[in-house]
């Protein structure tokens, strides 16, 4: 698809290297039987057509943001491969050679945002966390060396709605010739940053792909106990990760001096006090969704850790007012 829209320039490293030339550039890939649907949109243009999925490996000479909106499709970053589904993604640093092979059904957004438009954008801007300063770090000279990138995941289904709403918008605002478009497209750039940053939305975490293997294993423990809110079994990492629990739970102790058991019991506390004071969900329904077996188990657990009881942190720590995630 890209190769389509772009010229590519070999000369920094064997294989394409690819520019869109504008500031922002918003892709849409559908799935369809062998067929995948190619749409594009910048500078006020929306082209659209259908061709074989292109998977050969490249670099951006731009910042890329993936984003899952249905399906499942393979990710391939250097020499590694990451499965992502609805709800996940990743944003790239321009340094990192990648391709994607999409499932069927498979429908992903991508944005290419220009280093200029993100120094702008950020030359104002004091937020510290990941992804602001994820980009900074990359932004800056001294690191563009570095083969670094963030995977982002949703933490329940409805979480990503925000995210949704200002791809919608950023839609809009690309395709129109309106005075003002470009202000609106800076702004809402910011907001979706803004948005990945939630962490009562999104897990986001920085991965390099420099690091030893140790490191990554460590890093691929950590990631899969997150994304399923801490109940993942040591067996199941093993069968994951093909790797032995004991080792894996070495490696994990090593980076973060916390056991396997140990860091999964509190992403587990943590996500239940997110669930008890953002949404309204029973106490019964949440200790369906963190995987306990019943709601006295949960109850235990929660006050074991916290001090508190489930209905008594959420009545405490609750603020009034204010809106929740519907569940």
């Amino acid at each position: 698809m890209k190769e389509d829209f772009n010229n590519l320039d070999t000369s920094a490293y064997n294989g394409p290297e690819i520019s869109t030339n504008v500031p922002l550039t918003m892709f849409y890939k559908r799935k369809n039987s062998q067929k995948v649907l190619y749409t594009m949109l910048q500078n006020g243009k929306f082209h659209s057509f259908e061709a074989p999925d292109y998977q050969k490996m490249h670099r951006d000479r731009d910042f890329e943001l993936m984003y899952v909106l249905k399906g499942q499709l393979t990710n391939y970053l250097e020499d590694q491969a990451f499965t992502f589904q609805t709800g996940e993604g990743c944003l790239l640093n321009p340094q990192v050679k990648h391709t994607e092979k999409l499932q069927d059904d498979c429908l992903v957004v991508f944005l290419n945002l220009s280093e200029t438009l993100l120094r702008q954008l950020l030359a104002d801007i004091e937020l510290e966390d990941t992804v602001f300063a994820f980009l900074k770090h990359n932004l800056d000279d001294k690191n563009g060396w570095q083969r670094n990138y963030l995977k982002f995941h949703r933490l329940n289904s409805n979480s990503d709605r925000i995210l949704k709403i200002i791809l919608d918008s950023l839609q809009q605002e690309i395709t129109t010739v309106k005075i003002g478009a470009k202000y609106f497209q800076s702004g809402l750039v910011l907001r979706l940053l803004a948005e990945l940053e939630d962490q009562h939305h999104f897990q986001v975490i920085t991965n390099l792909l420099d690091n030893s293997k140790q490191d990554f294993l460590a890093d691929r423990v950590i990631e899969l106990i997150d994304k399923n809110a801490g109940n993942i079994s040591r067996r199941s990492l093993e069968e994951q990760l093909h790797y032995n629990a004991e080792y894996l739970n070495r490696l994990l102790k090593e980076k973060t001096k916390q056991t396997i058991t140990t860091y999964s019991q509190e992403v587990r506390v943590h996500r239940a006090q997110e669930l008890l004071t953002t949404t309204d969900l029973t106490v019964q329904n949440i200790a369906q969704k963190l995987g306990f077996s019943n709601e006295t188990y949960f109850y235990h657990f929660f006050k074991k850790h916290v001090n508190l009881s489930p209905n008594v942190y959420r009545n405490k720590f609750t603020e009034r007012g204010t809106s929740r995630l519907e569940p």
